[in-house]
């Protein structure tokens, strides 16, 4: 069912493809005057080598000790990306021309796995989802980034993917 754009989604790895989706969600969010947010999320690194080794981290360092260095790395890694998207929103205001709907301070980071979260994220309230794709080599043509197929594949609202572009 269409819905109008109102509410766009942005998520960034904060990689060069992802700063080429940026230009498309600040132009599509002036072209429709709907209102932008950013989304980084910080994979659970200890998370996944839990389920990878089968080794349950929070029992090997204590569960107290655990969510310590879990909230530390999550406030340390949250510190880190809002001063990268700060950067690369600063390097992005020729793009805005007097757009009040990008709010380069209405950013969300997340700890967890990226695809979850973003679909968390994006059916909660948003109406699209601009994102970069990933290739690596020969097989860029066929296949994309293991993030935005997720995405794409199990997305209920509309996605932009914008691709690298090559010279």
């Amino acid at each position: 069912m269409f819905r109008p754009v109102k509410k766009i989604l942005y998520a960034t790895d904060l990689s060069e493809a992802a700063r080429e989706a940026m230009k498309y969600a600040i132009s599509l969010s002036s072209q429709y005057g709907a209102h932008m947010t950013t989304i980084h999320v910080v994979p659970n690194v200890f998370e996944e080598l839990s389920l990878s080794t089968g080794v349950e981290m929070e029992l090997y360092f204590g569960f107290d000790k655990w969510k310590e260095m879990e909230t530390e790395r999550f406030e340390n890694a949250k510190r880190s990306v809002k001063e990268r998207i700060d950067q690369t929103s600063k390097d992005m205001e020729p793009f805005v021309k007097n757009n009040d709907n990008v709010s380069f301070s209405d950013i969300i980071v997340k700890i967890g796995h990226p695809v979850t979260e973003i679909l968390k994220t994006a059916e909660e309230d948003f109406d699209l989802l601009v994102m970069a794709t990933h290739g690596h080599g020969r097989l860029e043509e066929l296949l994309v980034g293991s993030v935005s197929r997720g995405v794409l594949r199990k997305s209920k609202i509309p996605v932009l993917l914008v691709p690298l572009k090559r010279s």
